[in-house]
């Protein structure tokens, strides 16, 4: 009987332990998630991500027009406009840069495709739209 109550006051101070444990893993992801969305290029890093998302989706008339939007919108939000040289040495710092610039890119390789596309429809259409008007009387 001795040997049951020890081994249950085991199991009752391992569940402490592993709730005590998550309790403190929770607290240490809340502060990170606070950290990072009060960073300086958090707004850069939505705006990336979102550019993204639009490509994906299809979300844009012209892949031109959202380059041009982006150049303005990045001059604003540069990577290196609100942070002193003291804090970027951070590895926050350094991710979220480093993620902002990888989202960019990634944006710009997707863009890519659909830019041709266009350019190849438009020739097409243009070209049906010249042989439709030199054979109309």
């Amino acid at each position: 009987m001795e040997v049951k109550k020890d081994e249950n006051s085991f199991l009752e101070n391992m569940k402490e332990e592993v709730k005590q444990n998550i309790k403190e893993e929770e607290t240490e992801e809340d502060i990170l998630k606070k950290r990072i969305s009060s960073h300086p290029l958090y707004g850069l890093l939505l705006h990336s991500h979102l550019n993204c998302l639009k490509v994906c989706s299809g979300d844009v008339d012209s892949p031109e027009i959202m380059n041009t939007a982006d150049d303005l919108s990045l001059t604003k939000l540069s990577l290196h406009s609100d942070i002193s040289p003291e804090a970027s040495s951070s590895e926050l710092d350094q991710f979220m840069e480093a993620y902002c610039t990888s989202l960019r890119e990634l944006k710009e390789a997707m863009e890519k495709p659909l830019m041709e596309t266009h350019r190849f429809v438009d020739a097409v259409y243009n070209q049906l739209n010249d042989i439709v008007m030199s054979s109309s009387p």
